[in-house]
């Protein structure tokens, strides 16, 4: 009996199998510009071609959030460069946030409440509900006269 040979497959599977694999992606800086080529498989299961073009801006930043940016990443995206990934972080919008409170509004505050003090001068901060005088009502002196119907 002869002795069965392997079965090839077809050239045609071949080039199959070695098309799968796709291009690695690139990235190109010109002009303040960053161009990222990417491939990847659609749902039609072909092969499209992903560019992504972003403005590289140089901002100054303070010293903190400079040494913020150096720390380690953890968890999953250890591996990845430094900065953000583009395929995982969407920027919508810069927020600009306006800090209404420091250290020099709250002490003024604290005078504009002590004016208000001495502005009032002889008038007592206490006001009695009987005569509207500057004593507690507990001391009013003309208590009598009022709860006898004077007022």
């Amino acid at each position: 009996m002869p002795v069965a040979s392997e079965v090839k497959s077809s050239w045609a599977d071949e080039v199959e199998e070695e098309g799968g694999a796709l291009p690695a992606p690139s990235e190109i800086y010109e002009n303040g510009h960053k161009i990222l080529t990417e491939y990847k498989y659609n749902q039609d299961n072909k092969k499209v071609k992903v560019i992504r073009t972003f403005k590289v801006e140089r901002r100054v930043v303070s010293k903190t959030i400079a040494a913020r940016k150096n720390w380690a990443k953890f968890g999953d995206p250890a591996d990845d460069r430094p900065g953000p990934n583009p395929a995982t972080t969407v920027i919508g919008e810069d927020v600009f946030m306006q800090f209404i409170s420091s250290k020099e509004e709250e002490n003024k505050v604290e005078e504009d409440s002590l004016d208000k003090l001495k502005s009032m001068g002889d008038k007592g901060v206490v006001k009695c509900r009987n005569c509207n005088g500057d004593h507690w009502t507990s001391k009013c002196p003309y208590k009598d006269t009022v709860l006898a119907g004077g007022k």
